[in-house]
């Protein structure tokens, strides 16, 4: 990384004044280091600042564009890191929780290895078998405890008009707000490109 020359960040760039006499320093919006007093100073430093600001806000751009999205939380049964593919995992609505598709397939056992059925492989309840069960189950995540991804689903089924929701792409657009708002990635990004 490039390092700049600025001023300190106690003065203006333009006339040199600090915090105590200039009262609060503003920061320049586009390479967010250099500090001025007030915008007559901000635009009077303008065309000495112009370049190396635009090569600094170009830097800031890109770091923000390349860098690591964050990590998807490990299964909570194998401790293996999900795959980032919807297809690779799969949400309980009895417990909230994501499971990796090789713990969802496998068989449930007890602690003498003898089959259980149709249980969750977290929570050990019985899984929904009908869709009345599975939308009362996403309800009551989405109700009692703000779960961000059953209030996703949740827009997921108003806006395709599944499970006898009525399609009403902007009740969807509601809930998902909504789970964007929690810190749901999924949903702020379908939102954003309405």
């Amino acid at each position: 990384m490039l390092m700049y020359t600025t001023s300190s960040s106690s003065s203006c760039a333009n006339c040199g004044k600090g915090e105590e006499n200039a009262g609060d320093l503003k920061i320049c919006t586009g390479c967010k280091m250099t500090r001025y007093c007030n915008r007559e100073c901000q635009l009077a430093h303008r065309p000495q600042h112009k370049k190396e600001c635009k090569k600094r806000a170009a830097e800031l751009h890109d770091e923000q564009l390349f860098k690591q999205p964050p990590n998807i939380e490990p299964c909570p049964i194998c401790c293996i890191n999900m795959p980032i593919m919807q297809t690779g995992r799969k949400y309980q609505t009895c417990c909230g929780q994501y499971i990796c598709a090789g713990c969802f397939f496998a068989p449930v056992k007890d602690h003498r290895g003898n089959v259980l059925g149709d249980l969750c492989p977290f929570c050990r309840t019985p899984e929904a078998t009908t869709d009345e069960e599975m939308i009362r189950n996403n309800k009551k995540r989405m109700e009692e405890f703000g779960d961000r991804i059953a209030i996703f689903n949740h827009g997921v089924y108003h806006y395709k008009g599944q499970y006898g929701f009525v399609q009403d792409p902007v009740k969807a657009l509601e809930f998902w707000h909504r789970s964007a708002k929690l810190g749901h990635a999924e949903s702020y990004h379908i939102s954003q490109h309405w």
